[in-house]
């Protein structure tokens, strides 16, 4: 099964039912961090085939981070504009797909 990283927003429970729906697992995190952004973000990233950043769901900082991590670990990162579930979820199955 395919996982897919989702950083921002607060719909995790939607996000968790409709990728099974689709066959997909799902790790969520809202964008909200410490100070050690990195450290948070690392272990989801490592753990998921791709990334999913709500852009306009978390803090510039956080987005930067893990866009930076992302890249260090090779995984593929799409944003998504708003703050939809199925948008987000559509972006994830699209870079897992491809």
């Amino acid at each position: 099964m395919k996982t897919i990283a989702i950083i921002g927003g607060s719909q995790k429970r939607t996000l968790q039912k409709l990728a099974q729906k689709e066959g997909y697992h799902v790790i969520f995190h809202d964008g909200k961090t410490s100070k050690k952004k990195a450290k948070e973000f690392l272990p989801i990233l490592r753990k998921a085939d791709c990334v999913v950043v709500m852009a306009g769901a978390l803090s510039h900082p956080s987005m930067w981070t893990v866009r930076e991590v992302a890249e260090k670990l090779g995984k593929p990162i799409a944003y998504h504009q708003g703050f939809g579930a199925t948008g987000a979820l559509k972006k994830g199955t699209k870079l897992v797909t491809s």
